[in-house]
């Protein structure tokens, strides 16, 4: 999968309501929220985002929206997950 960004990616996963986790997922984190470089991601409002950066401690946010971002020019797939601390 081709990367529209230079910086290194970090690793997220998803922990739903019931329970169930998913992932490791490629991602992005910013100020409130994160891009993650899928297609398909089962993921939504009340879900747990759970951050894995490269050299750091692990966090956890809440998801508030999720949004998927078709492939444009230069820009693959991604969905944009809106986040809040927990």
């Amino acid at each position: 999968m081709e990367q529209p960004l230079s910086t290194p990616l970090d690793k997220v996963y998803i922990l739903r309501i019931d329970g169930t986790r998913f992932g490791p997922y490629d991602t992005q984190v910013e100020q409130g929220k994160a891009l993650i470089w899928e297609v398909t991601l089962n993921a939504g409002a009340g879900d747990t985002l759970e951050y894995h950066p490269a050299n750091g401690p692990v966090s956890s946010y809440l998801i508030t929206n999720t949004h998927f971002q078709p492939q444009m020019k230069g820009i693959e797939a991604h969905y944009t997950v809106r986040l809040r601390a927990e």
